[in-house]
């Protein structure tokens, strides 16, 4: 019986609070706004005109990059048929095909943009 422990007893009737008005106030008063708390409050604040923005500048510049990108990818594709190995004008199927994936990959960074701006819960189809 002698690895019993032994709880303290509580002392009986109310304990006194010891509370000041400094302390309280010190407890209650928000903390100072820091730089990194006001730049995310800011973005969240810009997030969402932006994302509006963006979204509906979205049909002219994608349109924009397909109209070139399609036509480039035919001259490019075309232009193996047209232009043998040794012509001089070789180069400018190359610049056809460089041309197409430019504004293809300009236009799926500008969708993964929209992406990443989207507010969240909002399923949008691009």
């Amino acid at each position: 019986m002698g690895n019993i422990v032994k709880f303290p007893k509580r002392p009986e009737g109310p304990q006194p609070a010891e509370l000041d008005a400094d302390s309280l106030k010190a407890a209650i008063r928000p903390p100072r706004p820091t730089l990194p708390g006001l730049l995310a409050w800011l973005w969240r604040l810009l997030r969402l005109p932006l994302f509006l923005v963006l979204y509906w500048l979205r049909l002219p510049i994608v349109g924009l990059c397909n109209l070139v990108s399609v036509p480039a990818l035919l001259a490019f594709l075309a232009g193996f048929f047209f232009f043998g190995s040794d012509s001089p004008h070789r180069h400018i199927v190359w610049v056809f095909g460089g041309v197409s994936f430019t504004a293809a990959a300009l236009a799926w960074f500008y969708d993964s943009l929209l992406l990443a701006l989207a507010p969240e819960g909002v399923v949008i189809g691009l």
